[in-house]
């Protein structure tokens, strides 16, 4: 009798914490407490794990991924958990038990609220703001808040994560109704749309693409932009902001607008603003800076400072510099300075390079140097440099904000002479001469006027010394420089971070892939390139990749891994510094490309760091960048290579293979060939060996067996092997 009275009671106790109650009466319970409640799911995956559930007294999200992953917008759900909060949310953890009751249901009507509306009263319920308007209209949605405000002047924020559906998109440029969830973030109450669908045009009609420039010349380009119904479109345009050369007729009564300007200057930048009309509405693109192109030679040298393989070159082999002989070339850059260096570096410990820069302020040119606060920089303190230097240092709350740039222009205002040189390296003994970098050096002038707009707001000053009450770092950085650029008849994009939604242009370029992507990143934790890197393996792509950094918190390596993307760490010495990728580096009627510079794929980078990024689109540069890219990737599987054995050539075909893979030999003098294929995880799947092989030969394996991948097929002749990549 005794035990049944205990276990009534316990069942009792037990309903009694874990009994059913409305979502209202639940956000009362402590901290800690169990409860059970029933909603109408209120978002879908937009917004990440956690799931806003509402019923017809409040709503209350709940974040236990393992379960809300699971479920969908419109379910009708009931959980059991645990009372929480986070950053001010009230919310759900610890979930114990859930059932999807149904599926499909209609969603609870928005409250209809001004944005003063969008507090505590209706925490994580639907909401609809009216008629308001946003304050970077024009510009492109990024990751983190955006500031809105109504027709009274009631103002509040909306959130965007990454991954989210509105991340790249045109920032609406007239009035829109917005729904969304009622979120808060550390007291601060913000407004979460899901989708593109919860902002809904006020105003009529409205700009959904902002100008595309092509066709750029060195007397003009063209811009085209699209609108949601038939407008009428104009352009004004000039060298300053004012727009002072005037406003010129594009197309009427049309959805695509489009102007060719003529008659420009070369090397010069120009501010442009598009006009649409319709119905009496009108609507203004943000003035935005587009380039002509230079006069230079729009030469592009691409340098490495370890050894590449060149058995995979197209044509141009890619160019090594080994320490010694990349640092004489840093030098040598500097000395051939005329009138103005211009430097941005994170890191230098290498006082010789500070020694060539104060010979060159010491004959006249004008040196200014910016790098971060935070790094030690031996190299520019001991002794402190007769020339200018700036340490930027971010505002709090961003302490945690880099100036991570690597780059230097000199000579920006001779068209025969400036020179940009960026890359991956900083001025410091391990990365000169031990990790694995790229420097690239492109003369073009226009290219180098827009390095210097960026140099200059972080300066806070066009003159020799910087000023320090107008520089600008960090977030607190705007998108005022040109993108697009015409060099020596390549296509070359420019972004600078965090102001220029880098991470989305990078996606862009990575998705724009038809067969292939290669990449090597020192840390690479941003989910969104992840997610893209997935989805384009599932679809088909080759994709490998080399990941430095793979305890990085937060890092995409477990994530691709465990997906069956082909990514490997660096356990060998020297780091992976690298920041690039290749897009369809074997494929020359796609669009090759490179993606590289000095940010590493991760959050920092994106919405802190002060960073630059270019994206060439060449054949011969993406054919380089894989010759480097195919030297490490062969080591990285256990392949102890050398680039190339005396007297002996070797090629395969075809590329990818069906059923046979051929080599094509050649052997001056008369030896053994260990042939081994290795897979992309360093294991030994097939070996054979020629015997006394001299001239040309061709040998021919079968590898329908071998289930479709990449492998490296291993040549070893005296002990020297060479490796080649072949896709199955």
């Amino acid at each position: 009798m005794k035990n049944l009275l205990l276990l009534f009671a316990a069942l009792f106790i037990s309903n009694t914490i874990f009994a059913q109650a409305d979502i209202a009466e639940a956000r009362t319970y402590a901290q800690g407490a169990n409860l059970t409640v029933t909603g109408v799911v209120t978002n879908g995956e937009s917004l990440g794990p956690i799931r806003y559930l509402q019923d017809a007294t409040g709503g209350l999200p709940v974040y236990f991924p393992d379960v809300t992953e699971t479920w969908n917008q419109g379910d009708n759900v009931t959980v059991t958990g645990e009372m929480g909060i986070f950053n001010g949310l009230i919310q759900v953890t610890n979930v114990t038990a859930n059932t999807v009751n149904s599926t499909g249901n209609t969603l609870p009507a928005p409250h209809v609220v001004t944005p003063d509306g969008l507090n505590g009263n209706i925490e994580s319920q639907l909401a609809t703001v009216q008629n308001v308007t946003f304050a970077d209209a024009g510009n492109i949605f990024g990751v983190g808040t955006h500031d809105f405000t109504d027709a009274n002047g009631e103002s509040s924020v909306i959130y965007v994560r990454s991954g989210h559906p509105l991340v790249g998109t045109i920032i609406p440029l007239g009035a829109v109704n917005m729904t969304g969830i009622v979120s808060v973030f550390q007291s601060n109450y913000q407004l979460l749309p899901r989708d593109l669908d919860d902002l809904e045009n006020a105003v009529g009609f409205t700009i959904t693409t902002l100008p595309e420039q092509s066709d750029i010349t060195q007397n003009g380009f063209t811009l085209t932009w699209e609108t949601d119904a038939a407008a009428n479109h104009s352009v004004r345009y000039g060298l300053t902001e004012s727009l002072e050369l005037g406003e010129v007729t594009a197309n009427s009564n049309a959805a695509v607008g489009t102007y060719t300007f003529t008659g420009l200057d070369a090397a010069t930048f120009y501010y442009a603003q598009i006009i649409a009309e319709s119905g009496g509405v009108e609507l203004e693109s943000p003035v935005r800076l587009y380039s002509t192109a230079s006069t230079s030679s729009g030469q592009i040298d691409i340098y490495f400072n370890n050894i590449a393989d060149n058995s995979v070159s197209s044509g141009t082999n890619a160019n090594i510099k080994y320490g010694p002989q990349m640092l004489q070339f840093f030098k040598d850059q500097i000395d051939a300075a005329q009138t103005s260096i211009d430097v941005a570096v994170y890191n230098n410990n290498r006082t010789d390079l500070t020694a060539t820069l104060t010979a060159a302020h010491e004959r006249g040119v004008v040196v200014r140097y910016i790098t971060d606060v935070d790094e030690f920089n031996s190299g520019i303190s001991n002794p402190t440099p007769p020339f200018p230097i700036f340490q930027v240092q971010s505002d709090p709350p961003m302490q945690s904000a880099l100036m991570h740039n690597k780059f230097m222009t000199i000579d920006v205002d001779s068209p025969e002479n400036a020179t940009v040189i960026t890359g991956s390296m900083n001025w410091t003994n391990n990365n000169i001469a031990g990790d694995f970098n790229n420097v690239v050096v492109i003369q073009d002038q226009a290219l180098a006027k827009a390095y210097t707009l960026e140099f200059e707001e972080m300066w806070g000053s066009e003159n020799p010394t910087p000023g320090i009450f107008n520089s600008f770092s960090g977030e607190n950085k705007v998108d005022n420089t040109p993108h697009l650029f015409n060099i020596g008849g390549d296509l070359v994009e420019l972004y600078f971070s965090p102001s220029d939604n880098v991470s989305f242009r990078i996606e862009n370029a990575v998705r724009s892939a038809d067969s292939q992507v290669d990449f090597a990143i020192l840390s690479f934790t941003f989910n969104d390139l992840g997610s893209a890197m997935l989805d384009l393996h599932n679809a088909g792509i080759d994709v490998r990749g080399m990941i430095e950094n793979t305890g990085d918190q937060g890092t995409e390596f477990t994530f691709l891994q465990d997906n069956g993307v082909n990514v490997i760490d660096h356990p060998a010495s020297g780091t992976i510094h690298h920041k690039y990728c290749i897009v369809d580096a074997n494929a020359p009627n796609s669009d090759p490309l490179v993606i590289t510079g000095s940010h590493n794929w991760s959050t920092n980078a994106e919405v802190r760091n002060d960073e630059n990024t270019l994206i060439i689109h060449s054949e011969t540069i993406a054919n380089q960048f894989w010759q480097e890219f195919e030297a490490r990737f062969a080591g990285l599987v256990g392949i102890d290579a050398v680039a190339a054995i005396e007297g002996f050539e070797v090629t395969t075909f075809p590329n990818p293979a069906v059923e046979y893979i051929n080599f094509d030999v050649s052997l001056e003098n008369a030896n053994d060939i260990l042939i081994e294929i290795y897979d992309v995880n360093g294991k030994l799947v097939e070996t054979t060996n020629l015997q006394n092989i001299s001239g040309q030969h061709i040998h021919q394996m079968n590898v329908s067996h071998l289930a479709a991948g990449s492998y490296f097929a291993a040549f070893t002749i005296d002990g020297l092997t060479v490796a080649r990549q072949f896709v199955k």
